[in-house]
């Protein structure tokens, strides 16, 4: 059955990546200056969202996907857009049923694109395990589109699925009973696993070299089956690797040691605990560390926190940070990496930022997982909530929840709590021109939406041709034209020239650094969590 089902992935996989490919030239009718701008920066939103999925930033994806859909004038690009979104809820949110809707959508509203959103809305079914959904949403695909694209596929995909035997009450069986599924999106309910797992953190994929020592100069480095030394230089022959200055065969290296390894690569030192493992991708050395997953928090809550602070503040981030991490390994499984080494994911730096009050941190809640609904929760954190922590929903376009908006008053008496920035109306146009969109002669920036917490989600910026409906985080926000740190602000003008003050530092959704550092005076871990976490649980998994 795995044999067939492998075929089956090979038949399908790239029909799933033909549908996001972004249009040129779609419909045959003439755009206007503006539209055009528009569907130029639907186009990039997309783009950056494939860029945010790959480094772990799921939310920030749809985000990203909402601007699409919300500038685009072109019908396909909107479909990609939402099938982006469908992807994201369903692969990496735990939120399959959500990517139903969304598929059920596009069949409703764009007839040219029903039948691949019937045939996703039944793959989906079938990555789920809920086959008799599936085989009536493919028997449907096929009664309605006979001779659509996706026919042999979903007849393939039909004669695959098991056949569901119902058993008689005096019926007996040899199998051992097996832990039921959740009925919503079909995955395991997590017991307590026992073993500590061990991450692949990614230092690196962008080198041709790099060199590995001995930590302490005196324990030798071991590889699989090239044997010992005390210092290696990996690099490259065309697809080869080679070990100083020899090509080997094999397509990767593995480098053990008793004590630590010291790591060289790019402008990059690290000193790393684990198994330092290399091979060749997309024409760069691919550099792992694998690491037990308790190792590598010694060097990340001291690097995502300050180790003067408060010892239950300290715990708190240990047991989000850990979350974090082994949400992303439960979800990254077919890729090959499960965290990146650096503030994609969280900040790595190894050995040399451990700190013993964090390891003492660490110690204490090990194996401690945050969960809701017996499921390990995407523990969102933001340096500084700005006194009120943001609704996901309102945010990114999706909710959790346990991510909605409430009061944290213990996060205005934070570190990065209040802001200013002040910008002249042509610094505005000339700032919104470089990436594309024409607002001349500005006369007004005004909150069109607002989130539950009171962030502007949405502005309206009217100029002397009309006005721009844009997005605040993805189009004035941190990550481009006014590099706005939150957007839990008021603008105000004077004259020609506009200040924005806010409050909060980040996408203030979740735990807040700030607010924890804060609560933790006064207030064990497990309430600091349970506050910025509301409806969760802790654990102990390992």
């Amino acid at each position: 059955m795995k044999n067939k089902f492998k075929m089956i992935y090979k038949f399908i996989l790239p029909v799933l990546v033909l549908v996001f490919m972004i249009p040129v030239g779609s419909q045959a009718r003439d755009y206007s200056p503006v539209e055009l701008e528009d569907q130029a920066q639907a186009q990039w939103h997309i783009n950056y969202a494939s860029y945010l999925i790959d480094i772990g930033k799921y939310f920030e994806a749809l985000e990203q996907y909402d601007t699409a859909i919300d500038y685009s004038p072109v019908a396909k690009t909107r479909v990609n857009a939402m099938f982006g979104k469908a992807m994201v809820l369903s692969t990496f949110l735990d939120a399959p049923e959500k990517a139903a809707d969304l598929y059920r959508m596009v069949g409703r509203n764009y007839p040219d694109y029903s039948d691949t959103a019937l045939y996703r809305l039944g793959f989906l079914y079938y990555q789920m395990g809920r086959y008799d959904r599936a085989k009536s949403v493919f028997r449907q695909y096929l009664h309605y589109f006979p001779t659509g694209k996706f026919k042999y596929q979903a007849e393939a995909v039909i004669s695959s699925m098991p056949v569901e035997q119902e058993q008689k009450p005096d019926q007996k069986t040899d199998q051992k009973p097996v832990q039921k599924p959740d009925e919503k999106t079909g995955e395991k309910i997590p017991e307590k696993i026992g073993k500590e797992p061990t991450l692949r953190v990614c230092l690196s994929r962008k080198v041709s070299s790099m060199t590995v020592t001995t930590g302490s100069g005196k324990d030798q480095i071991c590889t699989d089956d090239l044997g010992c030394g005390r210092k290696y230089k990996v690099g490259m022959s065309g697809n080869n690797l080679t070990l100083d200055g020899r090509i080997v065969t094999a397509t990767r290296i593995k480098f053990k040691s008793k004590g630590v390894l010291k790591v060289s690569y790019g402008s990059e030192t690290k000193t790393v605990r684990g198994i330092i493992n290399v091979s060749i991708r997309k024409g760069k050395l691919l550099i792992l560390n694998l690491v037990e997953i308790e190792d590598y928090l010694r060097s990340v809550v001291p690097a995502e926190s300050y180790a003067s602070w408060p010892a239950e503040a300290l715990k708190a981030q240990a047991v989000a940070a850990r979350t974090y991490a082994y949400y992303q390994k439960m979800h990254r499984t077919h890729l090959f990496y499960d965290v990146y080494a650096d503030t994609y994911d969280q900040m790595y730096a190894g050995v040399g930022r451990e700190d013993k009050r964090t390891d003492q941190a660490v110690k204490q809640t090990a194996g401690h997982v945050l969960l809701y609904k017996d499921k390990p929760i995407l523990s969102q954190y933001t340096a500084n909530s700005g006194g009120f922590t943001a609704d996901a929903k309102a945010i990114f376009g999706a909710g959790k929840a346990y991510l909605v908006a409430h009061e944290d008053p213990a996060s205005l008496k934070g570190k990065m709590a209040s802001w200013s920035k002040k910008y002249s109306k042509k610094d505005i146009e000339s700032k919104l021109k470089k990436i594309g969109i024409s607002v001349p002669g500005i006369s007004s920036i005004t909150a069109l939406e607002k989130g539950p917490s009171g962030r502007i989600v949405k502005v309206r910026i009217k100029y002397k041709s009309g006005y721009r409906d844009l997005r605040t985080r993805t189009t004035l926000g941190s990550s481009r034209v006014l590099k706005l740190p939150d957007i839990l602000l008021r603008i105000d003008k004077n004259g020609d020239y506009y200040t924005f003050k806010g409050r909060g530092w980040g996408h203030g959704v979740g735990y807040s650094q700030w607010g924890a550092a804060e609560l933790g005076k006064s207030k064990k871990y497990d309430h600091i969590l349970k506050f910025y976490y509301p409806g969760s649980s802790i654990k102990q998994l390992w």
